[in-house]
């Protein structure tokens, strides 16, 4: 009996691909009544094109794998993945294109910013350039991507059957968690209710803080997912208001808190998080660097004790989470400070969050891995296996930490030596650029601070760095995997 041919990878991808497409018309067309919260119809046609268009594509991207009845294994995954992010983020940049007519490149790094949540931007006027339609795009991008565009993909199609374990796995690499339910679908829906329920929290608070119910809902979306973008041009600074900024802190805290701590507290009462030995790091760091940045800038920066620590403590949680809101130039803070603070970009939250950069469960994991290698210097016959509170770390887990962590370091000091080549930057905005893209940060140091955008880049050097944004979101190696000449044959 002939055998069935084994469908392309095109046709494989091309029903989930097309599917999530058509989820982006549809969050699209929502979007499109957003100001009707503030009593403006401005924008709304525009989004609505966009939004029509991106549906005839996902339409059409679906026929494509019709009648294709493919198991989408682990190879399938890797590449549905990265077509998932690659697609997301060119058809998020019509919204821009069409309702704020801005160069495709600049419109297609916003989006790429957006869905990555780095909250780097090309926008110099923010409040002047965008529609509210475009406001709210802006900020759902960011909540879409926070916890993951494939994850909630994988929530609401149970269908997928055993590819969506592989898609939840791709899209979620690095060290794992135990399983909140016995299914993948199952888990990604119960990540989903809690990030939801946190979000309406969020909103609620921000609402009685003073902000407006349209920025709220904003700034919710862009500070559960440790985003970075807001609706005014000087950030969080704008609103000055203490309490605002105290909701912000906490819930960009809550951002960078593996997800699955809340769902167990539910069940099991919050000593959950105190048990859990990243967290008890990850809290520790936020209030012992919040507290030297303190007394750093006390006197230097800021004269009152009380006003020091309040600006000190928001920039920690947010450079510490990868959320880069801002409510001071910290460019002009002591050297100290800011050596404490670049220190963060590269630590990240923990996993299984939102947060960017490294996470905070691999330096823990590198750390006793130096520890141990240093006692063995001197007990070569020393059996002493690396353990994270009461689990012992695998060979193939130490492997797989440590070449991320190599690869993290390369492809920050590649981008930026690629920035130099294609810019001409000065060492420290190359490097610093290249160090906020690729751990999802947004702000960072020279041309980049945060009072700056990323505007004044070339095409080239903004494609680059979008490049950078993608492969830190999906910690490499799901997008690196494409390169092999292997993976292409079947």
């Amino acid at each position: 009996m002939a055998t069935q041919p084994h469908p392309s990878l095109l046709r494989t991808a091309a029903r989930p691909l097309g599917l999530l497409i058509l989820g982006l018309s549809a969050t699209m067309a929502i979007c499109a009544s957003a100001g009707l919260m503030q009593d403006s119809t401005e924008g709304i046609t525009e989004m609505l094109w966009a939004a029509i268009i991106c549906g005839v594509s996902g339409i059409i991207i679906q026929l494509l794998g019709h009648g294709v009845d493919a198991k989408i294994g682990r190879r399938e995954a890797l590449f549905v993945v990265a077509g998932a992010w690659t697609s997301c983020s060119i058809f998020g940049a019509l919204p821009y294109i069409l309702g704020s007519s801005m160069p495709p490149i600049d419109a297609l790094f916003e989006s790429v910013s957006g869905f990555t949540t780095t909250g780097a931007t090309t926008l110099a006027d923010i409040e002047g350039t965008l529609t509210p339609p475009l406001h709210m795009w802006r900020m759902a991008t960011h909540w879409l991507g926070g916890l993951g565009i494939v994850v909630l993909f994988v929530a609401l199609f149970p269908e997928l059957g055993v590819g969506g374990k592989h898609l939840f796995r791709t899209e979620t690499p690095g060290p794992r968690s135990k399983g909140l339910a016995p299914r993948i679908r199952d888990t990604a829906g119960v990540l989903w209710k809690v990030y939801l329920g946190l979000t309406l929290l969020a909103f609620a608070l921000l609402a009685l803080a003073g902000m407006s119910t349209f920025d709220a809902l904003a700034h919710a979306f862009t500070t559960l997912a440790t985003g970075g973008f807001s609706t005014r041009n000087g950030s969080i600074a704008a609103y000055d208001n203490v309490v605002i900024e105290g909701v912000v802190t906490g819930f960009m805290i809550i951002g960078g808190t593996n997800f699955v701590l809340f769902h167990a507290a539910l069940r099991r009462g919050f000593k959950v998080f105190w048990q859990n030995l990243e967290f008890r790091l990850y809290l520790t760091l936020f209030v012992v660097i919040s507290l030297l940045i303190t007394m750093d800038i006390h006197g230097t920066v800021h004269a009152s004790l009380g006003d020091a620590f309040r600006y000190a403590s928001f920039q920690t949680a947010a450079i510490l989470t990868t959320t880069g809101l801002g409510t001071d130039d910290f460019e002009a803070w002591p050297g100290l400070s800011q050596a404490l603070l670049v220190m963060l970009y590269f630590t990240g939250g923990s996993s299984g969050s939102t947060a960017g950069g490294m996470k905070l469960i691999r330096i823990l994991i590198v750390s006793k891995l130096i520890f141990s290698e240093m006692r063995r210097a001197y007990r070569p016959q020393l059996v002493a296996p690396v353990r994270v509170g009461s689990h012992v770390i695998g060979p193939a887990a130490l492997l797989e930490t440590v070449a991320y962590c190599l690869v993290f370091g390369l492809t920050i000091l590649g981008g930026g030596i690629g920035l130099a080549l294609l810019e001409g930057a000065d060492l420290m905005t190359s490097l610093s650029a290249s160090l906020a893209c690729v751990s999802n940060m947004g702000p960072a140091f020279g041309g980049v601070g945060p009072t700056d955008n990323y505007g004044w880049f070339s095409p080239g050097a903004k494609l680059l760095m979008g490049a950078l944004m993608l492969l830190g979101r999906l910690e490499f190696f799901a997008l690196l995997t494409l390169l092999v000449p292997d993976f292409w044959r079947r």
